[in-house]
This record gives C-alpha cells, sequence and structure tokens, in this order.
C-alpha cells in the first residue's frame, strides 16, 4: 500500500461526510415543516437509504482500496496498543448490560406514557430537538425502523472502525484518532440541539470503549440499535398505542 493511499483516501471521506452532512441538515429543516404523513414517510426511508450509502458505502470502497476489508470482523492491529489501557468486558456481562439498556427503556417508556396522561402536552427538554423526527402514526413508526436500525449499524461502522483506523494509518496515536472521530461524531449531531450534541458525544465515548472492551464492532452495534429503537421506535409505539388511530 503507498503511503499516500490512508491519506488521499481519509481527505476523501472527510469530503463526503462534510458534504453529507450539510445535504442532511438543510433536508432536517425542510422535514420540520412537513405536515403530510405519506412525504414524511418517504423522507425517513430516503434517509435511510442515503445514510447506508454514506456511513456503509464510504467504508466498504476505502476498506478495500486499503485492502483492510476483513477490520470489519478482525480487529485492526493499529489498535493494538489501546488494549493495554482499556478494560476488557466479558460477553456474559456484555448480555447483561444489554438486557439492562433493553429493560430500562421498556421501564422509561412506560414513565414516560404515565407522564404524558398526567400533563396536557409534553414540553420540549431545552437544547434538544428530535421532536420532528417521532412517528406520528403507525405507518410512520413502519418507516423510521430501517433508519433506527441502520444507524445503529452504518455509524458504528464508520466511526468506531473506518475513520480512527484512516486516522491511526495516516500516523497519528490511536488514542488521538478516537477522541477526534468521538468528537465528529457528536457535532454532526448538532441539528438536535446542544443537548444532542453532548449527549451523541457521550454516547460515541461509550460506544468506542465498548469496541475497545469487546474487541468486536458487534457490540456497540448492538447498543447503538438498542438506543436508537428505544427513542425512534418504542416509546412513540407505546405512546401510539394509547391514541385513536390516524393513518
Amino acid at each position: 500500500m503507498h503511503a499516500l493511499m490512508p491519506p488521499l483516501i481519509l481527505l476523501a471521506s472527510l469530503a463526503a461526510l462534510i458534504w453529507f452532512q450539510r445535504n442532511d441538515v438543510r433536508s432536517f429543516t425542510r422535514f420540520r415543516a412537513i405536515e403530510d404523513s405519506a412525504h414524511r414517510q418517504r423522507v425517513l426511508l430516503r434517509w435511510a437509504r442515503n445514510a447506508c450509502l454514506m456511513y456503509l458505502g464510504v467504508p466498504l470502497i476505502g476498506l478495500a482500496l486499503l485492502g483492510r476489508v476483513e477490520a470489519l470482523w478482525n480487529f485492526p492491529a493499529p489498535f493494538g496498543p489501546l488494549l493495554l489501557v482499556t478494560p476488557g468486558f466479558d460477553p456474559d456481562l456484555l448480555g447483561l448490560m444489554g438486557g439492562g439498556v433493553l429493560g430500562g427503556a421498556i421501564a422509561g417508556a412506560a414513565l414516560a406514557l404515565r407522564r404524558r396522561k398526567r400533563t396536557k402536552a409534553a414540553k420540549p427538554v431545552p437544547g434538544l430537538d428530535i421532536t420532528p423526527m417521532m412517528p406520528r402514526n403507525r405507518a410512520e413508526l413502519l418507516r423510521v425502523i430501517p433508519l433506527a436500525v441502520n444507524a445503529g449499524i452504518s455509524e458504528e461502522v464508520f466511526f468506531r472502525l473506518y475513520l480512527p483506523l484512516l486516522i491511526t494509518l495516516c500516523g497519528a496515536p490511536p488514542a488521538f484518532a478516537f477522541v477526534a472521530t468521538t468528537l465528529i461524531f457528536g457535532l454532526l449531531h448538532r441539528y438536535q440541539g446542544w443537548l444532542g450534541v453532548l449527549v451523541t458525544t457521550a454516547l460515541g465515548a461509550i460506544f468506542a470503549l465498548l469496541y475497545l472492551g469487546a474487541v468486536t464492532l458487534l457490540a456497540p452495534i448492538i447498543f447503538h440499535v438498542l438506543i436508537n429503537l428505544n427513542a425512534l421506535v418504542l416509546r412513540p409505539a407505546i405512546a401510539l398505542r394509547f391514541r385513536p388511530r390516524t393513518d
């Protein structure tokens, strides 16, 4: 592999990321004003498709050019030094943590429903704006599932494997690579408000630790998918269950 290959691929990937995010923010801004459910459903499916092309398609091409496609299932050797300073996770412990996340999600959804019954209208959380993405009926609920699942898979491939690996192959320490990609991951969620940036940055750090601790990309993928399904599917589904159908 030529020494210039990783820097060139990194620059191209970052350029694609910036272009994609600019369009994504504009699309989200337009999405706020859409009231027609059929239109909203088409946009949700388009978001899932475009995100898959960006966050999964770009890494597959980049890893193929680098001759490192096996990094998807084999822990990359350049990340090896980080294993000496990160705690390992036993598979049984990961299973308990996953069950805890799922149980907590169900309990949180039930509490949110009780609160909603007691109040006239749910007030938006200051600094956090994901309300426009919440499904308004059962048809939208089905369309948001691909978006939630795809984000959990493709974003982990991009931000926990591909981008840190590229930065490391360019000569940066792996610790710097993970810190940088975690900050980028958070900043790219700025459309959710300042609280959304803080939350996703913290989650990005947790996902990175899960990846390094479990030495497999499957661990952060599972947790990311569970968190997305809780926020975009489980809670809205419970809320929709207790109101008259509109679709």
